[in-house]
């Protein structure tokens, strides 16, 4: 599993690109990289070079709380109840459109904590085998529809392999009422 699937020939949008604005991601709103916990859930830029923030948490207490709208982010471990752990994203740019995507630095507490949904939508961005490229080109998120258990078992397997955050998946991910209700993938051939 990668961090994205780089064995695509099609050309990916400039880092600028944003989200669809189909209800299915949520509105665009590029200028919005916080999303408070009473506000509408809005779309962050895909390539957004800032790590979303919620100055709100006071994170030296207690258990993480989830993040209430859409997240550009990685899943990094989910527990035996599907209680997941994610942290924010950024796209760092390495001249031109080359880059990648980079989580915080080691040691920063800034994580999440929500279970997945029952009824959690994953939209993968290379299949539910991880074999085949199915993401949109216009868009660069992932289109096919995969079970709560493709996603579970991802993360689990990115998550076996210690010190290796770049196989972590980019993804847009929805929090609603603290469950996980959405996970869409963010295909880069650039790298993770």
């Amino acid at each position: 599993m990668s961090g994205c699937a780089a064995e695509t020939t099609s050309a990916a949008p400039p880092p600028s690109a944003s989200a669809p604005s189909d209800s299915s991601a949520g509105t665009p709103d590029a200028a919005a990289e916080t999303t408070p916990a009473a506000a509408p859930a809005a779309t962050p830029e895909l390539f957004g070079t800032e790590f979303q923030a919620a100055p709100e948490h006071d994170w030296s207490k207690g258990r993480p709380p989830p993040f209430e709208g859409v997240l550009r982010g990685w899943l990094t471990d989910v527990d035996d109840n599907g209680v997941a752990e994610y942290r924010p994203i950024r796209f760092v740019q390495n001249g031109g459109e080359d880059g990648h995507f980079d989580g915080p630095e080691e040691g920063d507490v800034v994580r999440y904590l929500a279970p997945i949904a029952e009824d959690v939508r994953f939209l993968a961005d290379s299949g539910c085998e991880g074999t085949t490229q199915t993401y949109d080109r216009a868009t660069n998120l992932g289109t096919e529809s995969c079970t709560r258990q493709t996603l579970i078992d991802n993360v689990r397997e990115a998550a076996s392999l210690t010190g290796v955050e770049g196989l972590h998946r980019p993804a847009l991910i929805t929090t609603e009422n603290g469950r996980i209700t959405k996970v869409v993938e963010i295909f880069w051939q650039g790298g993770g």
